[in-house]
């Protein structure tokens, strides 16, 4: 006599659902829409809880309609010019790398992207954010959209998934699952911290003064730029503008003018007929020394280690 199995448990079936595999079926169409060169994937991996992609993308406009899943992107390369468009919002942001952007659940954005961008993407399921599938059905969960932020541990977190799909390993969905519910928990603390911020009053830098200030540095990228000058070019105070501007690109004036000669010197290093002190002098250095300190900082790299790999 055949023995008659037991009905599944609710759990049994939920985990049986929520494991399906997570491929690239779900995600958002218009980046196929557009010049993208794909590296890799975790389609095939066996991971249920997220899906990740590697990809150079080449400069677009495109809308990211409302999905049902959570995206993360992060700047494998930067600076990069990005303009988001958003709950009727336009954010013009000078993307450093690694920094982050999220967009939360069944949530819509247009965006610009200027320049170039190695990026990774990782899109995390809903029920991730509310503990279960019914919860996650038709919600954002009130979470806020994050527009280029500077994010180093969610970007270590990131740069572990981006080895898992290099390597491909097809054992390792158990530590995706781990990761992705790392990523979720970091996020929504810095969404905590978004929501008791105080953005009260201050208005953004418009489209129009933002490539105005990107002309003028690119224009004076070897010689001394003062912020006064870069608050002239807006007609603010440099008190005002500091706190304009940081809200509007995500960095202070500082370190976006710091970006911009590192990334001109990234540029020039690619000649080797071009000496370390001439590049230093040519993006505004004050000797060859405070250049190479700086790059190492903001690069992991000495110059001369960066440009032996690019050679």
């Amino acid at each position: 006599m055949q023995k008659r199995s037991d009905p599944a448990s609710p759990v049994a079936v939920q985990n049986e659902h929520t494991a399906r595999p997570f491929d690239g079926g779900e995600v958002h169409s218009v980046l196929r829409q557009f010049a993208v060169k794909r590296e890799a994937s975790s389609a095939g991996l066996g991971w249920s809880t997220m899906f990740a992609s590697l990809q150079r993308e080449e400069p677009f406009r495109g809308r990211f309609e409302a999905n049902a899943n959570a995206l993360l992107v992060t700047a494998a390369s930067g600076p990069v010019d990005i303009t988001y468009r958003i709950d009727g919002r336009v954010v013009s942001r000078h993307l450093q790398e690694k920094g982050i952007f999220f967009l939360p659940p069944r949530r819509d954005c247009e965006v610009t992207l200027n320049t170039p961008l190695n990026s990774i993407h990782v899109y995390l399921r809903p029920e991730l954010f509310s503990g279960s599938e019914d919860k996650a059905e038709n919600s954002d969960f009130g979470l806020l959209p994050l527009l280029g932020e500077p994010e180093p541990l969610t970007s270590n977190l990131l740069a572990v998934v981006e080895e898992m799909v290099r390597e491909g390993d097809t054992s390792c969905s158990l530590l995706a699952d781990s990761i992705s519910h790392a990523i979720v928990n970091r996020l929504v603390v810095l969404n905590a911290r978004e929501r008791k911020a105080t953005c009260a009053v201050e208005r953004q830098l418009s489209t129009r003064s933002v490539r105005s200030i990107r002309d003028f540095v690119e224009a004076n990228i070897a010689d001394c730029i003062k912020l006064d000058d870069l608050a002239a070019i807006c007609g603010v105070s440099p008190e005002y503008f500091i706190r304009v501007f940081k809200s509007s690109l995500g960095v202070s004036p500082h370190r976006y003018v710091v970006g911009v000669r590192i990334h001109h010197a990234k540029l020039l290093l690619t000649d080797p007929n071009i000496g370390l002190a001439e590049v230093a002098r040519q993006c505004g250095f004050a000797h060859q020394q405070h250049f190479t300190n700086t790059f190492r900082r903001m690069t992991g790299l000495s110059p001369g280690a960066y440009r032996r790999a690019m050679n």
